[in-house]
């Protein structure tokens, strides 16, 4: 099979077929979708390839059959490419202070598109406009118009902690899909998508309702790359990569293919929508293979507001998501202020489904049965950035802090110049909320036994956020050596970091000096608190040693620094770098 070139940025379907790049055929998907409803909608996170798979239904009613004579519609449908005016709204691309702008951007695009389409438009208000320019491209053409709408729920979600202006733009989006509704009879086709299920009640409210197919198994595969699918249009790919990523690293010397696409489906496979087979994150996929480096790309671009607002509302546990059961309709509910935590991870894609259940259900007095959902998390990818996004809004991360990481870390890790390091590391920790620090918590229940294991997940999900933050590009728990190192930090000069972090908790049991001085005693029990720090100091190197958390990287030939670090109590941290190859190197080279 030709190795095509892997569209960057985001190209439209026309400028992807022209320029002869990586594509996976979805037009079968579109065609069944055709066969459902006169009006349908589908939620999918994003990145997940929504408004090309809208380009595409649009190129495909504007009735270019060149674009389509290699793809499966083009090819075995005996489609007929009747052409019919096109409306697409992208609700994204608008900066939204009241309901009012709404408003206004949406009467906007309808005249604008009346005048590209040359009809004239009298009215004022936005559904008087759209009613006047379904009737007038139908007069002209003699079809009905399609409707397009892309990220239906952005100007809600968007705007979720202003709970009055995110239900006054609701309000507003519920009379122009009314409106589409209203004038149906002059639609050929209409569809909507979003991220959310639940941002707006008019997709699914009234008469022709809208057909959610978010959660039909034949369209489990609309979006994103089945194994198939990635299985053929990376095949060229798998050789080369292979060996990129032995070169850094990422994968033993006696890996095979296999292993690869073993490695490749544990970081970005998982996703799914009740189909027979997952799907893959297409953003990521695309990306990984542009890198060739295992890593974080589909989180980067940002996360839902709703995500954060709900973050600073309450402490979510997401340790075991697949314990609690979702009937479907609290995952499909409009109760914008009553949903649940799972299902808004559910539909920013930091879960998926894990099992369809049906549960029994007394209803008027007869016994039914209720579709209901367990979730997980979906790949490695997802799992690090989950951390990322909880702790950075539950520990409130100081942007002045992240920025000096951002600045300054780099100079410090190349330099070794490790009093600098603890000095942007001990800003970070005193940054964090009392409240929210696990020493801080001990010491409310000063009897219950300490959770070192606990406490170091925290901070290290603390120096995970702030990393990503900064900007850089990690990778956390990767595999190198004998273990898996916390962190692996890699600069722009194309070396890496690899630092393990160590918790000591301050003992409660500690006995108190006897005799001498309050001064003697004061020393006393500073130096017990340097020993413990300076232990847990000396526990992350002998690990970095012991597990040769370096070799992969020397192999590579790739110049490697290795960072060890010590936090106890709530704002004690030390850090040594340490010299892997000198064998007989011992003792710290920091403070």
């Amino acid at each position: 099979m030709e190795q095509k070139d892997l569209p960057q940025g985001d190209p439209t379907f026309k400028e992807i077929i022209l320029n002869n790049q990586l594509y996976a055929d979805k037009t079968e998907y579109i065609h069944e979708i055709l066969k459902v409803s006169k009006c349908c909608f589908l939620s999918r996170p994003r990145r997940f390839g929504k408004t090309l798979l809208l380009d595409t239904i649009s190129e495909l009613f504007q009735g270019d059959r060149e674009l389509f004579k290699d793809l499966w519609i083009g090819s075995q449908s005996g489609y007929g490419f009747e052409r019919h005016p096109v409306l697409m709204f992208n609700m994204a691309y608008a900066k939204i202070s009241t309901p009012d702008d709404l408003a206004e951007k949406l009467e906007r695009d309808l005249k604008d598109m009346g005048a590209e389409h040359d009809v004239s438009i009298t009215r004022d208000s936005y559904d008087e406009i759209l009613g006047q320019l379904l009737k007038g491209l139908e007069k002209k053409h003699g079809v009905g118009s399609v409707i397009l709408v892309d990220e239906y729920d952005a100007p809600v979600t968007d705007h979720i902690s202003d709970r009055n202006l995110a239900l006054a733009c609701r309000n507003v989006l519920h009379d122009f899909y009314r409106s589409i509704k209203k004038n149906l009879r002059h639609v050929r086709f209409a569809f909507v998508t979003g991220i959310t299920r639940f941002a707006v009640t008019a997709v699914d409210s009234g008469a022709n309702n809208f057909i959610d197919i978010s959660l039909d198994e034949k369209f489990a595969g609309i979006c994103g790359f089945t194994l198939k699918e990635f299985g053929v249009l990376f095949e060229n790919r798998f050789e080369a990569t292979l060996g990129k990523l032995k070169a850094n690293g990422q994968l033993p010397p006696d890996a095979d293919v296999g292993a690869l696409k073993a490695k490749i489906l544990e970081w970005y496979d998982g996703y799914n929508w009740l189909g027979t087979e997952n799907v893959l994150n297409p953003y990521s996929i695309i990306r990984f293979f542009s890198k060739n480096i295992l890593g974080s790309y589909w989180p980067l671009p940002g996360k839902p507001s709703l995500l954060s607002s709900l973050f600073r509302d309450k402490i979510l546990d997401f340790s075991e998501p697949g314990l609690t059961v979702y009937p479907e309709q609290q995952i499909t509910q409009s109760d914008l202020y009553g949903v649940a935590p799972v299902p808004v991870l559910f539909h920013s894609c930091y879960l998926t489904i894990d099992k369809a259940i049906d549960i029994p259900r007394l209803v008027n007095n007869i016994s039914t049965l209720e579709r209901a959902y367990t979730f997980k998390i979906p790949n490695t990818e997802v799992g690090l950035d989950l951390k990322s996004v909880v702790f950075n809004d539950i520990f409130k991360l100081d942007n002045k802090y992240v920025s000096d990481l951002s600045e300054n870390l780099p100079n410090a890790l190349l330099q070794k110049n490790s009093k600098e390091v603890v000095r942007m590391l001990h800003n970070l920790l005193v940054s964090i909320s009392y409240l929210q620090h696990p020493a801080a918590k001990q010491a409310e229940q000063p009897d219950a036994p300490a959770k070192r294991p606990d406490a170091e997940k925290i901070y290290h999900a603390i120096l995970h956020a702030s990393l990503l933050s900064a900007g850089f590009f990690i990778l956390s728990e990767p595999s190198g050596g004998e273990g898996r190192p916390d962190i692996t930090l890699f600069l722009r000069n194309e070396a890496c970091v690899v630092i393990e972090l160590k918790y000591s908790y301050r003992r409660k049991t500690r006995k108190k000096a006897a005799g001498g001085t309050k001064e003697d005693r004061k020393l006393a029990k500073r130096k017990a608190k340097e020993k413990e720090l300076s232990t847990a100091l000396d526990r992350a190197e002998e690990q970095i040693r012991r597990m040769d958390y370096a070799g992969p990287y020397r192999a590579a030939r790739r110049e490697t620094i290795c960072l060890a670090v010590a936090v106890r109590g709530r704002t004690q941290v030390d850090a040594r770098f340490v010299d892997t190859d000198d064998a007989n190197a011992n003792g710290p080279t920091g403070p």
